[in-house]
């Protein structure tokens, strides 16, 4: 077989042979590869705002100093590797003390190996449904089609072979159905939210399977109380501080 093997690879003149014959994909398993299994790459697509706002509705602002990466190590498989991750969000420019955790954090994540991805919030004109003021608010924009095209992007590119996307939002919807009907054997993994589970009905039904990260699973992958990103100590904020 170990003869058969480099034969095969100098005649294709190819560093590793994917198929001795056509397979199909368990989504919950490493296919076989010339008798032994090879690794899937992850990538996690990370929607933030989406579940900042599920964490934030828990009331323990401890849990908001959360390291992505280690978030998504708790979820692998057998056989996975975890590759990219990637946060999106967009910096709230417009609450000055807002802003100074938002920095600090993303800059801890980056230190800690994540990759954000910016979207930005824009300025709009409300309408008050009581007395029919019209007032300021801030709309965030971009995050799901920031999502919706680095998925694309990387699963045309085969940057991938299981998908990890955090997320309750159902606009993304069709994004999963395209890559699912396009690349079959591409699997996406659902990790919902907290508490979100019950809002991603249409999520998990295109998915290829569905998990929900739960408080435990928090707790278990929190940032350090410092953190260094690009040699600039990023200290966790007082208020997520754990007293």
């Amino acid at each position: 077989m170990i003869i058969l093997e480099r034969q095969i690879k100098r005649a294709l003149n190819l560093k590793w042979i994917k198929y001795v014959y056509p397979l199909r994909e368990h989504p919950n398993r490493a296919p076989y590869f010339l008798g032994r299994s090879r690794t899937l790459k992850i990538n996690a697509y990370i929607d933030g705002f989406n579940l900042y706002h599920s964490i934030d509705a828990l009331k323990d602002n401890t849990l908001k100093w959360l390291n992505l990466r280690k978030l998504c190590e708790l979820f692998l498989k057998e056989g996975d590797e975890l590759n990219e991750v990637y946060y999106f969000s967009a910096p709230p420019t417009h609450l000055p003390t807002k802003m100074q955790r938002y920095e600090a954090y993303t800059k801890a994540l980056q230190g800690a190996g994540v990759k954000a991805i910016f979207g930005s919030f824009k300025k709009k004109f409300a309408k008050c449904h009581v007395c029919g003021a019209r007032y300021v608010t801030h709309e965030e924009k971009q995050t799901d089609i920031n999502i919706a095209i680095k998925l694309l992007q990387d699963v045309f590119n085969d940057d991938f072979d299981k998908a990890f996307l955090v997320t309750a939002d159902t606009d993304l919807v069709s994004t999963i159905k395209t890559i699912r009907q396009t690349y079959p054997h591409k699997s996406i993994i659902l990790l919902t939210p907290p508490n979100r589970a019950k809002y991603s009905h249409e999520l998990k039904q295109n998915a290829t399977a569905s998990l929900e990260i739960k408080v435990k699973h928090i707790r278990r992958a929190l940032l350090p109380n410092e953190v260094n990103f690009n040699g600039e100590i990023v200290k966790i904020p007082a208020e997520y501080q754990i007293v």
